[in-house]
């Protein structure tokens, strides 16, 4: 299933922006007469509304709307501020309650006709759960970008609160927000009602400016029923047309501001209202009393349950009739920049927590120094490789939370964990599958896993398991959207280290086998990339092009299937160049994945990093002497099974902790033949990571050995 088998549900009804240098973009035309196509009977429910008109008696009675903004976001900046959001509810409800000051500019001809809209909104201090916030729900995710109506997750309850969604990007291009019609959310469209809207128009201060500030304004005007002030037969600056309120006059539109009211005659005699909030001017400052009366109605009707938002046990149910809101406790979050690092290095954390002031920090670091924290954001160095988990708690006078990330920070020692070529089919011990990392950032269904059955030829490999059964998905439900909200979500593998300065001619290359539920090539927009990191993944630099289109479904058409492969015509190969150099001497790789609406199950078999390693390891004891250690990891109180050719010099090997003591040494004098041996490790040893020195009178190595427990 993709998003157009949902098209029925949407009646969309887009307000759109470009920047101020752009003109202005806007998808109302298009979407309304595609979906009105669908369901005429909505058009002329609409119509039907403002040919009837609406009341415009003195009415002093102010109608407070309740709000959330749920920010969705990746950690950047478009994980706007809470003083960002507060800025933007104060110019609501500045505007919606004519006291900008901006109104002594309004022209002559319209003086008379602006007016105070009598609404007003109030961030929700109760969730729909009965918990305190803040009316600011923070929510990581991928769909911050390219972000549409399947973007809008953890809806809150729509007859008690005005929901706004902000994003890093919008689907539609050049859009900065949109909202729907009260009538095209009723019954089964539920879903689709709110406003999606682009951070930078969020707001006066932060990312948002002056400029765009008005953006909200614009878009509760059409979640109100508001059309444009040029109607809805015609795009602004095309033709002239009416927006059936009595006092806008038929105007153009426009996506400029003009010099004076006579500039704006051009459809009539009179002067055009471009300085109303539902033109696209840049220089909004007003709704005319026609439209207040409009708004005021609809807000009382039951179209979209905006009725049932004004009411007194709504502002009870959500918390805005109180004269002080609670203090929440905070919601712990956190984030570094970095999650990739060499032993030795620093990290710094970032305090990312929500919801309300944090009055202390509790930061554990295992195996980091400091060990613990209480700074707000600490900078932190591993001294020991290996996953580490990051867990943070936060408190305030009304309460703690703590958030646990684990294996969150990868740590790399500062050597390689191969030296020169090689070739990892992930059947054997000497392929270190362990030492892969498969990364799901999000921590959501789709991940890489290593499968015993499912490489190629039936042996070991990594699987992403994108498939998932919806098929018994109740209406609604998260499950049921999967497919919709699945496109741009990455997942990716990370190699272990390559020692590649001695090596020429470089190659890396994978063989995959993937199958698109897209059944032609314009339809496949998934893809692999691949990047290569010189600073154990601290930084990344992309290999060659995108592997994606017709070349990435080696496996055909899948077809909504669980797809496995079955046969070895569904496999193929990718390979990339790589130009070595003297300071390749930890360099990882990284098969990133990024998916679409339509994909299926990818597989990863038979990593190889290829070339010619001979120069510079002429005192290399591993390559000189053909060294082999296994197990690797090793149980503790087994044995390592240790094979290497002898020459004219007898062999010392030196087992040293992570501190560099010195904890065993064997020294083996056979000359000229190949030896074999097990070194015991002792079952007093704690599971933890170790280095064998292995030296000769001529070359020398390290190799780190795993020791776990049973």
């Amino acid at each position: 299933m993709n998003k157009l088998l949902y098209s029925l549900f949407a009646i969309l009804i887009a307000s759109s922006y470009g920047t101020a240098q752009d003109h202005f973009q806007c998808g109302t035309q298009h979407q309304m007469n595609q979906r009105y196509a669908e369901n005429p009977q909505l058009e002329k429910d609409y119509e039907q509304l403002f040919l009837n008109g609406f009341t415009k008696e003195d009415d002093s009675t102010v109608f407070v709307i309740p709000m959330v903004f749920h920010i969705l976001h990746e950690y950047g900046s478009e994980n706007i501020s809470d003083a960002q959001i507060m800025d933007q509810v104060n110019i609501l409800n500045r505007d919606f309650r004519l006291m900008n000051a901006d109104t002594s500019q309004v022209i002559q001809e319209f003086k008379q006709l602006y007016g105070d809209a009598k609404i007003e909104f109030r961030l929700a201090t109760i969730d729909p759960y009965g918990n305190c916030t803040n009316g600011i729900d923070r929510i990581y995710t991928h769909l911050d970008d390219q972000a549409d109506d399947f973007c809008k997750v953890n809806q809150w309850y729509r007859p008690n609160y005005l929901n706004v969604w902000i994003t890093n990007s919008i689907g539609s291009v050049g859009s900065a927000g949109y909202a729907y019609y009260p009538n095209a959310t009723n019954n089964q469209s539920f879903w689709i009602d709110g406003i999606i809207i682009l951070n930078d128009y969020i707001g006066s201060v932060g990312t948002g400016s002056v400029n765009n500030s008005r953006a909200l304004t614009h878009e509760i005007g059409h979640w109100l029923g508001l059309a444009h002030v040029w109607g809805s037969t015609n795009e602004p600056m095309v033709s002239c047309g009416d927006d059936n309120i009595e006092d806008t006059p038929i105007t153009k539109g426009y996506n400029y501001c003009p010099a004076n009211a006579n500039a704006s005659k051009i459809c009539d005699t009179v002067a055009e209202n471009y300085q109303n909030y539902m033109d696209y001017s840049y220089c909004s400052r007003m709704f005319t009393k026609g439209q207040i009366a409009a708004m005021r109605a609809i807000l009382q009707l039951g179209d979209g349950h905006r009725n049932n938002l004004i009411t007194p046990e709504t502002h009870a149910a959500t918390g805005i009739d109180l004269t002080t809101p609670p203090l929440c406790a905070p919601i712990a979050d956190f984030n570094a920049p970095i999650k990739s690092t060499c032993v030795g290095n620093t990290i710094t954390f970032n305090d990312e927590s929500y919801n309300a002031p944090v009055d202390s920090y509790l930061w554990t670091f295992p195996g980091g120094t400091p060990s613990t924290s209480t700074d707000p954001n600490p900078t932190v160095s591993f001294n020991t490789p290996g996953l580490k988990t990051i867990t943070l708690q936060v408190t305030n006078a009304s309460g703690t939370s703590t958030k646990t990330l684990p294996d969150y920070i990868n740590v790399s020692d500062n050597w390689a964990d191969f030296t020169g070529p090689q070739s990892l089919n992930l059947n054997d011990a000497s392929s270190h599958p362990e030492w892969f990392r498969l990364v799901n950032p999000e921590y959501n269904h789709a991940r890489f896993t290593l499968t015993n059955n499912y490489g190629r030829n039936g042996s070991r490999g990594f699987m992403l398991n994108n498939y998932k059964d919806v098929s018994q998905a109740l209406p609604f439900s998260d499950d049921s959207y999967y497919y919709s909200r699945l496109g741009l979500s990455v997942d990716y593998i990370i190699t272990p280290s390559f020692d590649l300065r001695y090596t020429t001619g470089t190659t890396f290359s994978f063989d995959y086998s993937y199958a698109s539920n897209g059944n032609s090539v314009a339809q496949i927009t998934e893809n692999i990339k691949v990047y290569y990191s010189k600073n154990c993944g601290e930084t990344w630099t992309q290999m060659g092009g995108v592997l994606t289109g017709a070349e990435l479904v080696s496996g055909g058409y899948a077809g909504n299937s669980n797809f496995i492969p079955t046969n070895d015509s569904q496999w193929a190969t990718k390979t990339y160049s790589y130009n070595t150099t003297s300071n390749n001497e930890k360099v990882k790789f990284k098969i990133e994945f990024t998916a679409s609406d339509l994909s299926s199950n990818l597989f990863i078999d038979n990593i190889n990093v290829s070339g010619v390693g001979t120069a510079g390891l002429e005192n290399d004891f591993g390559f000189v002497h053909d060294l082999n250690i296994a197990p690797n990891p090793v149980v503790s109180g087994g044995d390592l099974k240790i094979e290497y050719t002898a020459q004219a010099e007898p062999v010392t090997f030196i087992l040293r902790n992570l501190q560099g003591e010195e904890l065993m040494t064997t020294v083996r004098n056979e000359t000229n033949q190949l030896v074999t041996f097990n070194l015991e490790i002792g079952d007093q040893l704690p599971a933890s990571y170790y280095f064998l020195e292995v030296k000769s009178a001529t070359a020398t190595t390290v190799k780190k050995i795993v020791v776990v427990k049973n």
